[in-house]
């Protein structure tokens, strides 16, 4: 009797699951929702954010050139860079942050020219701030007339 009892226990249970399963089928319509809304995103990441002057491969080339120079200002022997920050675009890549020296500065140009894949390099480092108390206003382009602070 207790055989029996047992069975039925395990044989309603086993039927119960199947009703679990059978609630859980997926339909038709959901399975072509679900593949439309796939082929959706796939087309996208196909085509990324391309813009009309840049191809998904260009964009995805800059991305590895800046990786790449990036990895090579921070593999640097004598030198670590990490205020600088790199933007890649065709190949010409900008360098901006900050640095101590002069030589600094142009170690880093030096290095990201040697980086297979970059065609030109814009080098808009600056060197880092002496705090002296009144604030000074330094303007990157050296054609600029220079710029006098207001006295406070």
């Amino acid at each position: 009797m207790a055989w029996t009892s047992l069975w039925q226990t395990l044989k309603d249970g086993l039927y119960w699951k199947m009703g679990e399963i059978n609630q859980m089928r997926i339909t038709t319509n959901g399975l072509l929702t679900f593949g439309a809304t796939a082929l959706l995103a796939l087309s996208m990441g196909f085509t990324g954010c391309a813009t009309n002057d840049r191809t998904s491969g260009q964009v995805i080339n800059d991305t590895m050139i800046g990786h790449n120079v990036n990895h090579a200002l921070n593999s640097d022997a004598v030198l670590k860079y990490p205020d600088v920050n790199v933007n890649a675009y065709n190949g010409t890549v900008q360098l901006t942050g900050f640095v101590d020296t002069d030589q600094q500065r142009a170690r880093a140009a030096e290095i990201a020219a040697g980086v297979p894949g970059v065609t030109q390099v814009v080098n808009e480092i600056t060197l880092k701030p002496t705090p002296t108390g009144r604030a000074t206003i330094r303007d990157v382009n050296p054609n600029a007339a220079p710029v006098v602070p207001p006295p406070r």
